[in-house]
């Protein structure tokens, strides 16, 4: 009999621990949460931000590492992952030095075009993701949140920025002999900080220059041709000509078969100012022929240009004579 008693005893034991146990699993949080993520969205030109949109994501996740469910959705349905997102800057990047702005959308995952919308709630806990984010099966994963710009036109080059708050709410099941015992709820708050830098670019409409044909050197003309160049709202910036494929100190020559054609380009439509790609040679935006000053990033900017065939050189053997020119335009 005391024998028995004690075997009753320590059957006892054992299940108040198992108890304890199953009572202390439910206080685990169920998602962990980062004070500060980032997301950044690199170097992109201001012509790509405005014909393109351009991604990005958060990293390494959206200030939150959940654990999942082994019971899926249609098991225990009141389960939820929900993060609600608010903007610094009611949903656009902003350049403080220009005020200008580049309007952006929130995806939980942009492959699956599933948008978050700001001041909304979203459930990343959703027939969609929840098997996509690794959410079934009880493993842990990070939450993803993406980004992608709208395409905007005439902007300024910089620093463009926001600040996203995102507020997090959960409630997951906890699991004990497969059957949600109770649920692990929380709350916490991340801050999600993106940032895109904007570059200068130009687009530039350099036609040929031809100078026709003539049996001797004394019989070609000046001829004169314009360079058009759009730039970056408010990037000044000056542009060079190259001295071709074949120069010869500071004379420029145009080739065929070993033989020679020296010619010059000068700054304006009169004059001898040689248009070259360093130093004072090279031409400032705020001095174009046509709408001079820091470029609008809407109208283009005309640098009208002659070219000489110089004098005193002996005629060269007939034939087609080509050269190539570089026009570069730094900021």
């Amino acid at each position: 009999m005391p024998l028995s008693t004690a075997r009753c005893y320590h059957r006892w034991l054992a299940g108040a621990t198992l108890l304890a146990l199953l009572w202390v699993t439910p206080t685990a949080w169920a998602c962990t949460i980062s004070p500060s993520t980032s997301a950044n969205f690199g170097n992109i030109s201001s012509f790509a931000i405005a014909n393109t949109p351009h991604d990005t994501s958060a990293q390494p996740n959206a200030g939150a590492v959940c654990q999942g469910s082994v019971l899926g959705l249609a098991v225990v349905s009141n389960q939820w992952i929900r993060a609600t997102v608010t903007s610094a800057n009611q949903g656009e990047l902003v350049n403080a030095a220009s005020g200008d702005t580049v309007p952006f959308r929130i995806f939980a995952l942009a492959s699956e075009n599933e948008e978050i919308f700001l001041n909304t709630t979203y459930n990343y806990f959703n027939p969609v993701l929840i098997d996509l984010l690794g959410l079934l099966g009880g493993q842990s994963a990070n939450i993803p949140m993406e980004f992608r710009t709208l395409p905007t036109a005439n902007i300024a080059a910089g620093t463009y920025t926001d600040t996203l708050s995102v507020n997090w709410n959960w409630r997951i099941c906890n699991l004990g002999a497969l059957v949600c015992l109770n649920f692990r709820t929380g709350s916490g708050t991340s801050t999600i900080n993106l940032n895109l830098t904007v570059t200068p670019d130009c687009a530039i409409q350099a036609p040929d220059l031809n100078f026709g044909s003539s049996p001797l050197i004394a019989g070609f003309d000046p001829v004169t041709q314009t360079i058009d160049i759009t730039c970056t709202k408010g990037s000044d910036y000056s542009v060079g000509l190259s001295d071709g494929q074949h120069p010869a100190a500071n004379i420029r020559r145009m080739e065929n078969n070993g033989h020679y054609l020296e010619y010059q380009l000068y700054k304006g439509t009169a004059g001898n100012d040689r248009w070259g790609n360093t130093g004072s040679e090279r031409r400032p935006s705020s001095l174009a022929d046509t709408n001079p000053g820091t470029p609008s990033g809407i109208t283009s900017q005309g640098f009208t240009y002659r070219g000489d065939i110089l004098p005193g050189q002996n005629t060269p053997p007939a034939g087609t004579y080509t050269d190539m020119i570089v026009v570069d335009v730094i900021f």
